[in-house]
């Protein structure tokens, strides 16, 4: 006797997707790679006042690596809430269930349908933000021959422009 094998609903946020299609890891890393070279050759103009390879060339791959990390790291802080928080739709003015309605919407179907969603996916790009900055202003960035603002600049330019935007793409690209 056969059995019918059937999947409902089985549709995930778009920063899910990362965990369950290994060959986005290597389209993101690409992706990754080649913004993180594009915005640090453009630091490296504006920190030295002309181009250089030696601050590319030792800061590269942490820049990259790290730069990847927080985005793991943001993916997986909005996995927390958004599970943690037990995420149902409820309709009422209670401000409690309206953020979590907020957070289920941004989860299970644009984060554009609540104000709530968009500041759940906002908090969790501003988290990797904190992230890239962190780790290129202590690691990246450290015995690179920069001064102490110098770092400042780099870590900050590289955490506000290449902080993982693509979390507030709708699911609608994804999923027709």
């Amino acid at each position: 006797m056969k059995k019918d094998v059937k999947l409902y609903n089985m549709i995930l946020p778009p920063f899910m997707l990362f965990f369950f299609v290994p060959t986005l890891w290597i389209v993101s890393a690409l992706g990754n790679f080649i913004i993180d070279s594009i915005v640090l050759l453009i630091i490296s103009i504006f920190i030295y006042k002309k181009f250089t390879w030696q601050l590319y060339k030792k800061s590269i791959i942490p820049v990259f690596l790290f730069g990847f990390l927080s985005d793991f790291l943001g993916v997986l802080y909005l996995m927390a809430i958004s599970i943690g928080s037990g995420a149902e739709y409820y309709e009422g003015n209670d401000i409690g269930k309206q953020i979590l309605s907020g957070i289920y919407l941004a989860t299970n179907h644009s984060c554009y349908d609540s104000i709530y969603g968009v500041l759940f996916i906002v908090s969790g790009i501003l988290f990797s933000s904190i992230f890239i900055f962190a780790f290129n202003y202590r690691v990246s960035f450290n015995n690179k021959g920069l001064s102490k603002k110098q770092k400042i600049i780099a870590s900050l330019t590289m955490a506000i422009i290449t902080a993982p935007y693509t979390f507030l793409l709708p699911k609608e690209l994804f999923y027709p």
